[in-house]
């Protein structure tokens, strides 16, 4: 189990699936939790939730992609809690369309969401990190950076994730803070898949089953947790062995 008790851990994108399933996680461990997306009733559902474990929360509602607005977010977490010391970039969009087909704001918008948030967010969260003399810093990434037919911009998008966690690592080593990388890949249950087509994907996993949001909550909680202070500039794949059907080079 993971020690995060009395940490302040800030997720952004924490309403979908995963972010919420991380968010839980953290508050059954006794961290104090900080929650930002862009919708404010998802954001009380969630916040209500991690208060019935028993946990701190602070819900905010903002546009991740505007630094201003990202600034607003961490002064508000550090006013309330005196600081971070987890922060999890979890902002994510997947869309994609045929080289040809790809406009320039289409192209912009996928840099955008999946880049700009977690730069801004770390630019903010860093330096309280350092005054504190410890930080986690947990970025989302995606096995889909190897290359996927009709996705050159998201693939582009999240290759650029693995190379920005090992030099943000290497900078901030010094000073007790660890940046790492969880990648996940293969097929997830969802709410809207029958259990047909289920059992099809399942068959296609070497695990022979679909992952589920906690599975990347978990790996999110171990480079996030006081006992993995010597991992860093790491990416861990939570994908059911499916890379090992291709050549990694990270």
């Amino acid at each position: 189990m993971e020690i995060v008790k009395d940490r302040v851990v800030l997720i952004s994108g924490a309403t979908d699936e995963a972010g919420q399933a991380m968010s839980l996680r953290f508050a059954k461990n006794g961290a104090k939790v900080v929650v930002t997306d862009t919708d404010q009733g998802k954001i009380d559902n969630l916040v209500s939730k991690i208060k019935q474990e028993g946990a701190e929360a602070l819900g905010i509602v903002a546009a991740p992609e505007k630094a201003d607005e990202v600034k607003k977010v961490v002064s508000e977490a550090v006013s309330k809690f005196g600081k971070i010391d987890v922060l999890v970039n979890n902002v994510d969009t997947s869309e994609g369309k045929g080289i040809a087909d790809l406009s320039d704001d289409d192209w912009h918008k996928s840099l955008t969401t999946n880049l700009d948030p977690m730069f801004f967010f770390c630019r903010e969260v860093i330096p309280q990190m350092r005054q504190n003399k410890y930080g986690r810093v947990i970025n989302m990434g995606n096995l889909e950076y190897i290359g996927w037919p009709g996705k050159a911009n998201y693939s582009a998008s999240k290759s650029a994730i693995f190379g920005f966690t090992r030099s943000l690592a290497l900078e901030v080593a010094k000073d007790d803070i660890t940046v790492n990388c969880v990648a996940k890949g293969g097929a997830f249950e969802s709410p809207d898949m029958s259990e047909e087509d289920a059992a099809k994907l399942a068959k296609g996993m070497p695990v022979q089953r679909l992952g589920k949001s906690e599975d990347i909550a978990n790996a999110v909680g171990f480079f996030a947790s006081d006992t993995s202070p010597y991992a860093t500039g790491q990416t861990l794949f939570v994908c059911g062995g499916k890379s090992m059907y291709f050549s990694m080079s990270i």
